[in-house]
């Protein structure tokens, strides 16, 4: 009985790591497919775009805004579960929203062949309204850019919907008098995570952006124009759940924030043997991070060293992955998790 089931687990975890290859040489195609010659594109106040370097990490480039389709939806505590949809070219749209001038928004944006409505977007709304703060909650919805066959195209629309987060929050200035930078959160996922750098590329002025497992793909090891990088935000954190440290994962392995938690080494999740769970596993982390009274402790750490990295003076070094993190805490930061939820060990 022990010998099948060691010979299972060996038959799962080869399966896993076959899928992960398909999925990914699914992606790298998709990149390359558009062979055209390098052009620009401009498209009115979101300005000119280009696939000339170092704007090369994909052949194609970004689709008209009418095609990406970027869309806000608000929650508050006024209406926690039912979306008001803003549109920056309408204010009245904002005008008889719930949206409060006064409170911190946090912006939740979705990566490749997902949308606003997605499962992690729902419960880590939930988790903000159900917190002590009174917050502005936008789900950033770019599905009609993000779901064509080629993830190329999606790579290239990711600078269309950093634009319009760019484009919206300039939105809020204009018609509310002012709206402090220092309230706005930008929490992205995969290339939502990539979109959320591209915001912040324009207008690097914002609080925080929390980049969770940044895509990989046509990505690492680029310029940092093109990705997520410490200079997109007044605090950047990342966290790191499906890098690969000798090839490219789904995620990003290299450091790209102030602050970059690796749990569990950052390649592969206890738990996860199947698809893409270990680069969706760092938004089940993040969400549980909000309220719970585990504080997720980190230890600061040197990329790929992972042994001893175990302590940590609460004073001074520690760190805490997720929504608590500490933005006078730089570096590289190591944790273990559980297989199952509640993920954070006590």
């Amino acid at each position: 009985m022990k010998l099948t089931r060691i010979w299972s687990r060996c038959y799962l975890q080869t399966d896993y790591i076959i899928m992960k290859f398909f999925i990914l040489s699914l992606l790298f195609v998709g990149t390359l497919l558009n062979t055209g010659e390098a052009a620009n594109v401009c498209y009115g106040d979101l300005g000119c775009f280009t696939n000339n370097p170092p704007y090369d990490n994909t052949n194609f480039l970004p689709e008209d805004p009418s095609v990406v389709n970027v869309g806000f939806a608000l929650y508050t505590r006024s209406n926690p579960t039912v979306y008001q949809e803003i549109s920056r070219h309408d204010p009245l749209s904002l005008a008889i929203s719930n949206f409060d001038k006064d409170a911190d928004t946090k912006f939740l944006i979705h990566g490749w062949t997902s949308n606003a409505g997605t499962g992690w977007v729902n419960t880590m709304r939930d988790e903000f309204m159900a917190s002590s703060e009174s917050l502005n909650v936008i789900a950033v919805n770019w599905q009609d850019g993000a779901t064509g066959p080629n993830y190329g195209q999606g790579v290239a629309n990711t600078q269309i919907v950093g634009a319009e987060v760019d484009a919206f929050i300039k939105f809020l200035e204009a018609e509310l008098g002012s709206y402090s930078h220092d309230k706005v959160h930008l929490i992205g996922h995969s290339l939502g995570a990539q979109s959320s750098g591209h915001a912040g590329e324009r207008m690097p002025t914002i609080g925080r952006i929390s980049g969770l497992d940044p895509a990989g793909p046509a990505f690492e090891g680029e310029h940092p124009v093109v990705r997520i990088d410490p200079t997109d935000a007044k605090f950047v954190d990342i966290l790191h759940t499906d890098g690969n440290s000798t090839l490219v994962g789904l995620g990003m392995y290299q450091e790209c924030g102030d602050v970059d938690f690796y749990p569990n080494g950052g390649e592969d999740q206890p738990g996860c043997l199947l698809g893409t769970c270990d680069h969706g596993r760092c938004h089940e982390y993040y969400s549980e991070s909000i309220n719970s009274a585990c504080t997720f402790r980190s230890y600061p750490c040197t990329l790929g060293n992972w042994e001893g990295c175990n302590s940590c003076n609460v004073a001074t070094d520690c760190n805490y992955m997720g929504y608590h993190a500490l933005s006078n805490r730089h570096g590289t930061y190591f944790l273990e998790t559980n297989r199952n939820s509640p993920y954070c060990k006590v």
